[in-house]
């Protein structure tokens, strides 16, 4: 049995409103200039406006974001050595197989096909 905390009669009865779970900006006093010119980045950066807009608003933001770009393209061409990975494998350490292997090996396993 479940135990209700609240009485019956002191129940709110209205439905509840459930709202969305987004992620949600605290406005900081004195600030609003800034909004303007950060949302037309964001927006930029949404594909949602034009990169001229962009630079109209924050020429700096939008280099630094540029800049951003580039750097990571660089980072995802960047290619491990062809070596690393045989230097890696050479480094685990080799081990006869345990008890829990073998009894696995000896596992039977019997496959019917269902017709």
């Amino acid at each position: 049995m479940m135990r209700n905390n609240e009485s019956q009669d002191d129940r709110n009865t209205t439905p509840r409103v459930e709202r969305p779970l987004t992620d949600r900006e605290v406005p900081l006093p004195g600030m609003a200039a800034a909004d303007a010119t950060a949302s037309t980045v964001h927006q930029w950066l949404d594909g949602e406006a034009s990169e001229t807009d962009a630079r109209r608003a924050d020429e700096r933001a939008v280099e630094f974001w540029n800049q951003v770009a580039k750097d990571a393209q660089g980072m995802k061409a960047v290619k491990a050595p062809a070596h690393l990975a045989a230097n890696i494998m050479a480094a685990i350490p080799v081990r006869e197989p345990g008890p829990q292997a073998a009894r696995a090996a000896r596992v039977n396993v019997e496959l019917r096909p269902d017709a």
